[in-house]
């Protein structure tokens, strides 16, 4: 034996020869009985033939001699019926003895080679050194058994291994090919995979299965690795952390982002670098780190609801106004669908939809918007100034008590009162510089007409124009109001040449 041979210390030796299955008399007694039970027949008809009627009368003469009991005729009867059915119902097999121990009995000697063979394959394999039974405590010896007793090689193979303490024949759970738990049977690890599949199922799942490769084989592990596999309930719910990648939502904050991953936000913010926590918005990507499950369960669910059928819109000119204004005719409103689809989920996850019918039960209204075709006045300066709004002057240019009447200040423009809500116009054509609040100005819009003049319009209750806008002269770009530094509803309105301001009632008509 080579040296990188493990192996135990022989016992086989010390071991009586075996017994040839020929030369053990029982067995000669049972293999006669049961040939005999099958030409019975056969040798009574040669029995007459050979010794003649002569005989048979004189066998008849001897019995009316002698006259047995007749329990000794039933006496024998049931011995040859009992011998023959014994002989019938058991078998002369090859018993298997593991250290000292009997484990069962096969068949025949093949497949106990064959079974003791497989063991060494794989015991080697698994081992990393060449498995040997030579010097081991593995031999046969005759038996007889019960023919529904006998092992099959596969059952050989799991006696074998589990009197030598250094394998198992195991009951193995793969997902991808690889070897995650260990079950005491084929039944154990399938009803817990059921069971997985079930977590996501149903009355409407019609289908559930898993996202991975999943298997159950049957193999020689060692104990070591045994014992370094999860169980078989361990296994099919074992998750590991993962970084995934999660879309932003409307609505999405990053305190809840993290929470809902179990996170701090820090550890979001580690994992995201670059991201301003307090500025995210729908549709950017943040890695998130995710439970992932070793298991994932794809199931398609066939569900029936109703669903909004869109409303569509009709667009009509309407010359009366502007190109680019627009007014809502007719509100569009939405039909309804009965639908059914199978709809597919991911450990629980929507990931699609198919839609086997839909049936419209009520109709959608479609929306009908006037669209304007009048060409739009020039946005460029005309050089003539407009009334901002109608109302009454309450306060001209220069000087003038300031509001709440404690002092006095150097006026910019005029006042014009008016209701809350009146139309504020652009006094002439040009592009929108500033549009937002501004200190006692409340709420502002400045346009600059892009000749050197610029146009203030103070106090809105309402902005209808933003920075950049072109607007024409006479277009509405806010709504009176009472913001800021004001005692009530007017427009503040300025002239400012080169930013200097001007008396704005010697430019206006």
């Amino acid at each position: 034996m080579t040296e990188n041979v493990h192996s135990v210390p022989a016992v086989e030796a010390a071991m009586p020869a075996p017994v040839r299955e020929s030369d053990n008399p029982v067995m000669k007694g049972l293999l006669f009985l049961r040939s005999s039970a099958a030409s019975a027949p056969s040798l009574t008809r040669g029995l007459w033939q050979c010794y003649g009627r002569e005989r048979a009368a004189a066998v008849r003469n001897f019995l009316g001699q002698y006259r047995p009991h007749p329990a000794l005729y039933l006496t024998l009867a049931l011995a040859v019926f009992g011998a023959v059915t014994f002989a019938q119902t058991h078998s002369l097999a090859t018993g298997v003895v593991v250290n000292g121990e009997y484990v069962g009995a096969v068949e025949n000697r093949d497949v106990f080679q064959s079974a003791k063979a497989f063991v060494q394959t794989s015991a080697s394999d698994v081992l990393g050194y060449e498995y040997d039974f030579e010097n081991e405590s593995l031999r046969t010896r005759p038996a007889v058994v019960a023919n529904e007793d006998l092992l099959t090689e596969d059952a050989l193979v799991s006696e074998i291994c589990q009197a030598n303490n250094i394998v198992s024949y195991s009951y193995v759970l793969e997902v991808n090919g690889r070897a995650v738990g260990v079950g005491a049977s084929e039944d154990e690890i399938k009803d817990a995979l059921r069971a997985r599949l079930t977590q996501y199922s149903n009355e409407n799942t019609i289908s559930a299965e898993f996202t991975a490769p999943v298997s159950v084989t049957r193999e020689i592990i060692s104990d070591a690795q045994g014992r370094s596999l999860s169980t078989v309930d361990e296994a099919v719910n074992a998750t590991s952390q993962e970084e995934v990648i999660y879309t932003i939502q409307a609505g999405d904050t990053w305190s809840e982002i993290a929470a809902r991953y179990d996170m701090s936000s820090s550890d979001l913010l580690a994992l995201n670098p670059g991201f301003d926590m307090d500025k995210i918005w729908e549709g950017q990507e943040l890695t998130v780190s995710a439970a992932v499950p070793l298991l994932s369960v794809k199931t398609v669910d066939r569900v029936s609801y109703q669903a909004a059928v869109p409303y569509s819109t009709e667009w009509v000119d309407d010359s009366s106004m502007y190109q680019g204004e627009s007014r809502t005719i007719t509100a569009g409103v939405d039909g309804v669908a009965d639908v059914t689809a199978n709809v597919s989920y991911v450990d629980g996850v929507e990931t699609s939809r198919d839609v086997l019918s839909s049936v419209t039960v009520t109709e959608p209204v479609t929306r009908v918007v006037a669209v304007g075709t009048k060409e739009r006045p020039k946005t460029m300066a005309s050089g003539s100034f407009s009334w901002p709004t109608s109302g009454r002057i309450t306060s001209t240019f220069g000087g003038r008590a300031s509001p709440g009447g404690i002092g006095s200040t150097n006026h910019k423009g005029i006042d014009i009162a008016g209701s809350r809500g009146r139309a504020i116009n652009a006094a002439d054509g040009g592009t929108v510089s500033y549009a937002g609040w501004m200190g006692g100005y409340g709420y502002l819009v400045i346009i600059d007409h892009k000749n050197g003049y610029e146009t203030y319009y103070g106090h809105n209750s309402k902005l209808l124009v933003s920075v950049g806008d072109k607007v024409y002269k006479g277009q509405q770009i806010a709504k009176m109001g009472s913001t800021g530094n004001s005692t009530g509803n007017h427009c503040h309105f300025e002239i400012r040449l080169y930013g200097t301001p001007v008396n704005p009632l010697k430019y206006l008509p």
